[in-house]
């Protein structure tokens, strides 16, 4: 039997080895994975947002608007898309709607008053102001920050998301322009800036498949896979005394085929829902004419999600 003290200085030794491998394998993984965190999207994602010009790297919602206002993507001072005159104030007697999504959203390939945002505020009329708040590549990982860094100050009455229903994945790391809590918060914070931490959950995530916060998968009403992104986001709502609203990701597939990409169950239950799916399947038209490929809608697209969209608004308790 080693002597206590022999024992002592080996325990020590195999303990500072094990730290110097673990900020090793930290190290290269920063210089290798530079902008990947605990939870993240996919680096290629980001970095392919980043090529972008329009667009700059932010450590929380990690690519947004280079330059507010910008005058080429028509993004005002206040980071939505709109031509219109607006304030950081809301004014009195208005219904404050903000929408979030991706370039759906933010109607890419239309002008800003025919995206389905500038159709749904012309079609409600006076007293309500519909801010467009899409921004390309924006999933419910991005959204959710977005509202946390950025949205709180402009006091919005009801959000309306609408993202593709991947969880992409769960968030639950600190912001960093955050003030940090107690000694948990900060070890979090910690954990969440780690390229170390984040590879170790992916593989985990990738071996345990049944897991929610996995890229390709929401989590199930009533199933046993936990929460996602859109239950956060309606946390968020009821914090903040905000109405929340979802609307069901439409598709063009093979051959302009009409799609949709939520299917049932996978958005929050007892939240209302724009059914954009079968709004455009009712309307007649083709593929073709509803998209421009195969996310992105045509003028007439926009109107006809525009007004789902306004149909739902309006029919909400005052």
């Amino acid at each position: 039997m080693a002597p206590p003290v022999k024992s002592m200085k080996r325990l020590g030794l195999g303990l500072l080895v094990a730290v110097v491998v673990l900020l090793g394998a930290e190290g290269i993984l920063r210089v290798t994975l530079p902008l990947v965190r605990k939870a993240t999207l996919p680096d290629t994602m980001i970095r392919a947002h980043l090529e972008n010009p329009g667009f700059r790297y932010d450590a929380d919602l990690y690519w947004y608007w280079s330059m507010l206002p910008s005058a080429a993507m028509q993004i005002n001072e206040h980071g939505f898309r709109r031509t219109k005159p607006m304030t950081r104030e809301k004014p009195a007697g208005v219904t404050r709607v903000i929408t979030f999504g991706d370039s759906q959203t933010l109607g890419a390939g239309v002008n800003p008053e025919e995206s389905y945002s500038g159709v749904a505020e012309r079609l409600l009329g006076d007293g309500w102001e519909v801010l467009n708040a899409g921004i390309s590549g924006y999933r419910t990982l991005n959204v959710y920050r977005l509202l946390q860094r950025r949205i709180e100050a402009y006091d919005p009455d009801i959000i309306v998301i609408d993202c593709m229903p991947f969880d992409s994945p769960r968030d639950d790391g600190a912001l960093v322009g955050r003030k940090l809590g107690g000694f948990v918060t900060q070890a979090q914070s910690v954990l969440w800036k780690s390229r170390l931490y984040y590879v170790l959950r992916l593989g985990m995530e990738k071996v345990q498949p049944q897991r929610s916060r996995w890229l390709d998968r929401a989590p199930l009403q009533g199933d046993s896979l936990g929460r996602g992104n859109h239950d956060l986001i309606v946390d968020w709502g009821k914090q903040h005394g905000v109405t929340v609203v979802f609307v069901q990701y439409p598709v063009s597939e093979n051959n302009f085929r009409l799609g949709c990409h939520t299917l049932p169950k996978e958005l929050p239950a007892d939240i209302p829902v724009v059914p954009a799916c079968e709004a455009l399947k009712q309307d007649g038209r083709t593929g073709q004419q509803l998209f421009q490929d195969r996310n992105h809608l045509t003028v007439a697209g926009n109107e006809v999600v525009g007004k789902a969209v306004a149909d739902v608004l309006a029919a909400l308790p005052k």
